[in-house]
């Protein structure tokens, strides 16, 4: 498992050097977009792209969540909490078991259906090469969808257990305090094993200052369009 693990995260450099470039972009087009957060699971969201999604519905966007799994009723609970700063004007609760997206039919059916009575034009996701199968299960289930239905818009990749190589940073910095609000959500009933705010504060922190010397925090992306992101998990996964 580890040598063909490996194998994908080479191919991956291959592949991708061609969408990267020394200088990062700083994306400032999330406005009075219709967007779809997919999250394998609840805190997903506040993790990856919590910050990108409250300056889209500030700006006029649209943000509607796409909750994968089904972690009891007290996460839903903090989920909902957590989506009501995020500005997400509808949740959808799959309600899948943890572990079982990954070669779900059932599962690709459901987020193909999701997707079109959505229709976003933007699209954020965990990144390909995410450890966690649920995580990549989301990106594989969208070359099954595209072969039915071409899909058309824009992929912003997120990382949650993996640090990705982004094209694109957000700067969030003006919605620190809301991205913060969104994260201690999931510190109740009962708290998390694990530090996610820290955690998150530390990687946007990086990122701001990485990108411009004084920008607090920033979310990183690889962003690309759909038909490219299918086409390059494609290569990875041949």
């Amino acid at each position: 498992m580890s040598k063909l693990r490996f194998r994908h995260i080479y191919r991956m450099f291959e592949h991708i050097r061609p969408l990267l470039s020394h200088s990062i972009a700083l994306d400032e087009s999330l406005k009075s977009r219709r967007a779809l957060i997919i999250a394998s699971h609840p805190m997903d969201e506040v993790i990856g792209c919590a910050g990108a999604a409250i300056k889209l519905s500030e700006n006029g966007g649209h943000v509607e969540i796409l909750y994968c799994t089904n972690e009891g009723e007290d996460k839903m609970k903090q989920s909902e909490a957590a989506s009501a700063v995020l500005g997400s004007k509808k949740n959808h609760f799959l309600q899948f078991n943890p572990r079982s997206l990954n070669g779900n039919k059932r599962f690709d059916e459901t987020l193909s259906s999701v997707i079109k009575r959505v229709k976003p034009n933007v699209v954020f996701l965990p990144f390909w090469l995410e450890p966690h199968t649920d995580h990549a299960a989301i990106s594989k289930s969208l070359i099954k969808i595209n072969a039915a239905s071409k899909l058309n818009f824009m992929v912003y990749a997120y990382g949650l257990n993996l640090p990705i190589l982004p094209n694109a940073v957000v700067d969030i910095s003006g919605v620190w305090d809301k991205k913060v609000q969104a994260v201690e959500s999931y510190r109740k009933n009962p708290p998390p094993a694990k530090n996610y705010l820290s955690m998150v504060r530390d990687l946007n922190s990086y990122w701001g200052e990485r990108k411009r010397s004084g920008m607090q925090f920033a979310e990183p992306f690889f962003k690309t369009s759909a038909q490219e992101y299918i086409a390059l998990g494609r290569k990875i996964f041949r």
